[in-house]
């Protein structure tokens, strides 16, 4: 059965946030039962793409101008080699009106997969007071307003509703409303967490019906009665809570690997264990006990268990309110918590609680029937596992402080700038374990935040994902594709600045392209300066010397073209850092990947470099170093060659390397500047749909074939 609700201050929210929740949570004995799902990392050819995001700061300042060699990356202690590295920066506030939402389910999971951040603010009603959710609002709205940036996606949720409901926006005006004009939702100190239209004393049987048969079930005379209902009202509503965290875990885990930021709004739980007293015999009776199944007045057919009998309102019989009881005295919710914070994690998860109260010397500074010892013992406990929880996830507590703004804001601020890197997994083995991943920072005075590791899958769960691993290299895609797509995992979309980079003989060729709305910035009006650097990996080359070329960028110049350094590159494996300062800033912008440069003898490139034509470009290609097509455009995807007499063919593929009927036009041009040949092939993308595609190039040359492939997706 399914309820419309409406909460204590949450009446008119249900529309912001859509609640409706399933009276099932009353089943504690399969809440118990469930295990989360775990996300895997992607399985191609055999490969395991391990993504891994790394908070750098020193003095408590971010570092933004690391490279690959400076971080060391191991997975169960064995060294892994990171294929991609990039600086990820969230962006400044922008006016609210400025940022756009997209109006489907589909679109906003893309966009919440491609964001710089992604938080989930987590309303705690059964453990706020009122005081505590009133006191919330202006700090709350302050914060949001200065920091949620165009790159930021933010949601929220109650334990009253499931976290597949929630609505992942730029905006946070809904947000706002419901703080600052429902600000009542803070229901710790409430008998009925929900308003209705109560009759004759008693709520609305469809709204906290369950509560309100607790009570019945236990009314007070008789003595022996005292308490119990309240005892089970606050561990089954401590139950609801920790349920909806499992639950929100398990769906964050699902939308992205990348860390997931969940600010919990609470003032704590007493976490409670097996008791005694609540599994005592009762001599008494709570009253008559209605039949299970009974006959509807109304429409004479049977009523079901768990309706509500016109001629009482009860919804549970006493045997029903004495197995409940049963249950409830033998809960161990501190294990539970504990459960609960790996599984955060295993699903790189960071929590961040707030007692928004502000400065507390009481926990219940209007129960006198406690000592203020025992008072102050009950807070210091709350907030304890509060403290545990950001410690155990790397997130940070905000308790205790009469500068609740400025606490909010330092979250914020930590999370502001961080590097996503990927590697593959030495470890080929899909036998379901968690796997530890440590990562090591070689500045001096570092301090490194990462993931602590992954749950691997298990063979059963790769092949139902349709992502096993190529045990008898028969099945999957080929490597070249495989690669092509994982280069796309990194692809994150409002990045200021992206780079590709793809080695040729002797030298390396890359795109630099900054970002439409970082191109109309004002410090950008005036262009600026490219810096790029390619820098060989330790032990890769014997020259192990670093080059630098510096070129000026044009007033709302995006794409810039680098045809190479100055001089030959040996062959090996190169880090390619684009560094771009605004002509009237001195804050620059990073970006960096990979490149290999093929051995001498080795006459086509290493990687393809991509254009587009379309409505933006009018009849002119432009170099692009973003993957993200759309359906309006053409795509061109070239390749370096060292020689003339090449003969050549392309195909469009899709993930699975299947190929697709498209016609993909294959031919050879010369670069008229720097009398570079390359292959170039020509597809039209109007028939594709949304997903991840390969273009592959096959280079014939003397009776030897050498393939090249370009991953890219196609976006709305």
């Amino acid at each position: 059965m399914r309820y419309r609700v409406m909460l204590l201050g949450f009446a008119v929210p249900a529309l912001l946030f859509a609640q409706s929740f399933d009276s099932s949570w009353m089943s504690l004995a399969l809440a118990q039962d469930r295990q989360p799902e775990q996300s895997m990392p992607r399985f191609r050819a055999g490969a395991n793409l391990v993504r891994v995001d790394a908070y750098v700061s020193r003095d408590d300042i971010p570092l933004t101008d690391l490279t690959v060699d400076d971080f060391a990356v191991y997975e169960d202690d064995k060294p892994q080699k990171v294929e991609n590295l990039e600086l990820i920066r969230a962006r400044g506030a922008v006016p609210e009106s400025a940022r756009r939402d997209v109006n489907n389910t589909r679109d906003m999971r893309q966009q919440v997969a491609d964001a710089a951040r992604v938080f989930t603010l987590f309303f705690d009603p059964f453990y706020t007071s009122i005081s505590g959710s009133f006191y919330l609002q202006k700090p709350l709205v302050d914060t949001l307003n200065k920091v949620i940036g165009p790159d930021d996606m933010i949601g929220a949720m109650t334990p009253f509703f499931s976290p597949s409901m929630i609505t992942y926006s730029k905006r946070s005006e809904s947000i706002e409303e419901f703080v600052t004009r429902y600000w009542m939702w803070g229901s710790r100190d409430v008998r009925w967490p929900v308003i209705g239209k109560p009759e004759k004393g008693r709520p609305d049987p469809t709204i906290g019906a369950e509560e309100a048969a607790i009570w019945d079930c236990y009314p007070t005379p008789p003595k022996e009665n005292a308490g119990i209902a309240r005892a089970m009202i606050a561990r089954l509503r401590e139950q609801r809570t920790l349920d909806a965290l499992n639950s929100l875990i398990v769906h964050l885990e699902g939308l992205r690997q990348e860390r997931k930021f969940v600010m919990i709004f609470t003032e704590g739980w007493p976490l409670f264990g097996p008791t005694a007293s609540l599994s005592r015999v009762l001599e008494g009776s709570g009253g008559p006990r209605p039949d299970p199944i009974g006959v509807d007045p109304a429409t004479g057919r049977i009523r079901p268990q768990g309706t509500p009998d016109p001629s009482t309102g009860k919804v549970m019989t006493l045997e029903g309110c004495e197995r409940l009881r049963l249950l409830l005295s033998q809960i161990n919710h501190e294990r539970d918590f504990q459960l609960l914070l790996q599984r955060a994690n295993r699903a790189n998860v960071s929590f961040y609680p707030v007692d928004a109260r502000g400065l507390l010397v009481f926990d219940q500074p209007t129960n006198f029937d406690l000592l203020p010892s025992d008072d102050q013992a009950i807070l210091g406990r709350r907030h304890d596992f509060l403290k545990d929880m950001a410690l155990q996830t790397d997130g940070y507590a905000v308790l205790n402080t009469g500068h609740v703004t400025e606490g909010l804001t330092k979250i914020f601020r930590d999370t502001g700038s961080y590097y996503l890197m990927s590697y593959y997994s030495t470890n080929q083995k899909l036998d379901g374990r968690f796997r530890r991943i440590r990562v090591d920072v070689k500045r001096p005075g570092a301090n490194v935040r990462a993931r602590p590791g992954y749950l691997a899958p298990t063979e059963a769960e790769a092949h139902a994902a349709g992502a096993a691993m190529d045990r008898a290299a028969t099945s999957g895609p080929p490597p070249t594709v495989a690669r092509a797509l994982d280069a796309l995992v990194p692809t994150r979309g409002n990045l200021p600045v992206r780079i590709q980079a793809a080695g040729a003989r002797n030298s390396i060729r890359a795109i630099v392209e900054l970002d439409a709305a970082t191109v109309k910035q004002p410090e950008w009006i005036s262009g600026g300066t490219l810096r790029v650097t390619f820098e060989p990996e330790k032990g890769a080359t014997e020259s192990g010397a670093s080059q630098i070329l510096t070129i000026a960028v044009e007033p709302g110049q995006r794409s810039i073209v680098i045809n190479g350094p100055e001089r030959p590159l040996t062959a090996g494996r190169y880090s390619v850092r684009a560094e771009l300062t605004p002509r009237n800033s001195r804050l620059p912008i990073q970006a960096s990947t990979l490149a290999t440069v093929p051995v001498e003898t080795t006459e086509v490139g290493t990687g393809a470099l991509g254009s587009r034509r379309g409505p933006s470009t009018g009849l002119a290609y432009l170099a692009t170093a973003d993957p993200r097509f759309r359906r309006t455009e053409r795509l061109r995807a070239e390749v370096a060659l060292a020689g003339d007499g090449f003969t050549g063919t392309g195909r469009l593929l899709r993930r699975d390397g299947q190929p697709t009927p498209l016609v993909v036009s294959f031919t050879t041009r010369a670069d008229a500047a720097t009398q570079q040949q390359f292959g170039v092939a020509d597809v039209t993308l109007s028939a594709l749909a949304e997903g991840d595609y390969v273009l592959e190039l096959s280079l014939q040359k003397n009776g030897t074939t050498e393939v090249v492939a370009y991953g890219f997706r196609i976006v709305p």
